[in-house]
């Protein structure tokens, strides 16, 4: 019983901290965009990553679409310029979608370095043009 709630504590105080890592990106009355950094291994394939995931929280009680454009900039860049890419997320009526380490689709993370060698890395990251457009 005594393992048990201390168990239990420690998810709970670890969830609790968990969420309290997330930022707000961007508000309205319609949505909010947050991200967290998140330090992501894939112990099996070799693969130890920072990423920065985001969350999408619909505040309607209306399904809606989401596109936004992702500028990233990266270190050792050829071009001053940064890399372009559009996105578009759909989400239920009052619904969170959000990014986990494990989430392959990229719109719901953005990669910033390799933790386990040196490469290019994430210098600056920008979620522009957001809109919500209601759906059926």
């Amino acid at each position: 019983m005594k393992n048990t709630f201390l168990s239990l504590l420690i998810m709970l105080c670890g969830t609790s901290v968990f969420a309290a890592d997330w930022k707000t990106y961007f508000k309205n009355n319609e949505l909010e965009v947050l991200y967290q950094y998140s330090d992501c291994h894939d112990n099996a394939n070799g693969i130890h990553q920072q990423k920065i995931l985001l969350k999408f929280v619909n505040l309607q009680n209306k399904k809606v679409e989401v596109s936004y454009t992702k500028e990233l900039t990266f270190s050792k860049a050829k071009s001053t310029s940064p890399d372009v890419k559009k996105n578009t997320v759909q989400l239920a009526s009052n619904a969170t979608l959000q990014g986990e380490c494990t989430t392959n689709d990229n719109r719901l993370y953005i990669f910033s370095k390799q933790l386990n060698f040196s490469s290019t890395h994430l210098e600056k990251f920008e979620l522009k043009n957001i809109s919500i457009e209601a759906i059926q």
